[in-house]
């Protein structure tokens, strides 16, 4: 079954707003507005956000940092704030755009237009996500 916090991130519609440095947030049923997150972007906006499969995390890109952030997911009910939690800091010029996860394993695939490839990431086993190429 699911659980509440899934229930809750299922309701919502989370968009990476790169230009204006936030995410925002949107009911996925009436479309309505609902905050934005945009403490956590002060150096470049996210170009692309996914929540991890067990709905505790946040990963978003920043295309021109070259770095995928771990943000820690709200908690149920409300939008919380943004917390960063881990980072992974790509070599310059990698330029990540989109990302996707797996929603079995959680590996997460990132396009990079500067590098030109998809890259594959892999969790590891701990209490504050990591992962490995």
């Amino acid at each position: 079954g699911l659980f509440p916090t899934e229930i809750f991130l299922f309701s919502q519609v989370w968009v990476a707003d790169r230009g204006n440095k936030r995410l925002q947030v949107f009911d996925k049923d009436t479309g309505e507005w609902l905050g934005a997150w945009s403490s956590c972007f002060t150096e470049e906006g996210p170009s692309s956000v996914r929540f991890t499969p067990d709905g505790k995390y946040l990963i978003v890109a920043q295309l021109n940092l070259s770095r995928l952030s771990i943000l820690a997911a709200p908690p149920t009910g409300n939008l919380g704030h943004c917390s960063v939690i881990s980072t992974i800091q790509l070599p310059d010029q990698v330029l990540p755009h989109l990302l996707e996860i797996d929603r079995k394993t959680g590996a997460v695939y990132v396009a990079e237009i500067g590098a030109k490839q998809v890259q594959k990431f892999v969790p590891l086993n701990s209490h504050i996500p990591g992962f490995s190429v």
